[in-house]
């Protein structure tokens, strides 16, 4: 007989997992993902990050805290261009002292590095090599609050410096959007000239990355991968902390699945949706959280939840 996994998730990273202030994911996520590995529930952590950040900082602490070798864990990075498996690796030892520093004697997935071969890359999202150091060096006059992620593999991406103001990122973010936005026109690599590149920003960092590049890409990549590993789950919810991450959600319901969207930054409003949409608020008033709860402490409430009541729509705790 068939069984179902419950739920399956399709989690954004920074926000709902990691801390935007810190980039660190908290304890009580690594141990409600393990929990979560154990009964066979399907993750797919679809974001923007790269291979590396989310071996290194994530996947390496998950080993550490006990992650199963069985785990149905994905991870699509930078909006769909690079993918990989946590069956590649989840039967490697974890670190013998649990530290979450520690790489977990998983391999490096940057540039300049023998990238492990299961390790995805779409070569056809790749951003040339020249606009790449063009980028580079544009970004030379704003290191006083942003730094070049050199971990990408497809994209370029200039991420917001650790522990700087986020009103000074804003105005230094907005300036240094616009010299790219003059770039990508008169290097005639923009989507709007046929070059096939956009920018879009976060409230971390801004990427130059492939036109198909989103988080549609994504949800479709990680359902493949978790179609290809086994049974499909009865539902699903996707998570994160911007409008781009309903695009999950979106791309879900359109191919005709049950899905649940869940906004732990949801200062923009909530648009209307044909899927239900919960919030920080929310979860709160089934028993989890509080309703200040935003970003990885929503992201929390989520998991926990989840594990309490399989995400039956009015269960409390």
């Amino acid at each position: 007989m068939r069984t179902l996994p419950p739920v399956g998730l399709l989690l954004d990273v920074d926000g709902p997992i990691a801390s935007p202030e810190t980039r660190r994911v908290p304890d009580g996520i690594l141990t409600a993902l393990v929990q979560l590995a154990g009964r066979g529930i399907p993750v797919v952590f679809n974001t923007g990050r790269s291979a590396d950040f989310i071996l290194q900082q994530l996947a390496a602490p998950l080993l550490a805290a006990g992650l199963p070798a069985g785990a149905r864990f994905h991870a699509v990075c930078e909006k769909g261009a690079v993918q990989f498996s946590f069956a590649s690796f989840a039967s490697r030892s974890p670190s013998p002292t649990g530290d979450h520093a520690h790489d977990g004697g998983l391999p490096p997935a940057t540039r300049g590095t023998s990238v492990p071969g299961w390790v995805e890359v779409d070569a056809g999202m790749r951003l040339p090599a020249d606009l790449e150091s063009r980028l580079t060096r544009l970004l030379e006059d704003y290191t006083d609050t942003m730094f070049y992620d050199d971990t990408k593999l497809a994209m370029f991406s200039a991420e917001m410096n650790v522990g700087e103001d986020p009103e000074r990122y804003r105005e230094a973010q907005s300036r240094f959007e616009a010299d790219v936005s003059k770039l990508l026109t008169a290097s005639g690599a923009g989507a709007e000239d046929g070059g096939g590149f956009q920018l879009d920003s976060t409230i971390i960092s801004s990427d130059v990355e492939h036109a198909s590049s989103g988080k549609d890409l994504g949800a479709a990549r990680g359902w493949d991968r978790v179609a290809a590993d086994g049974e499909l789950p009865v539902q699903w919810f996707t998570c994160g902390d911007s409008r781009t991450d309903y695009a999950m959600a979106e791309w879900l319901h359109a191919h005709g699945n049950r899905v649940t969207h869940v906004d732990v930054r949801h200062e923009d409003g909530v648009p209307e949706t044909p899927y239900p949409v919960l919030t920080g608020e929310d979860l709160a008033a089934r028993g989890f959280g509080t309703p200040q709860a935003r970003h990885e402490a929503a992201g929390q409430a989520l998991l926990e939840w989840i594990l309490n009541t399989n995400g039956s729509p009015e269960a409390t705790r």
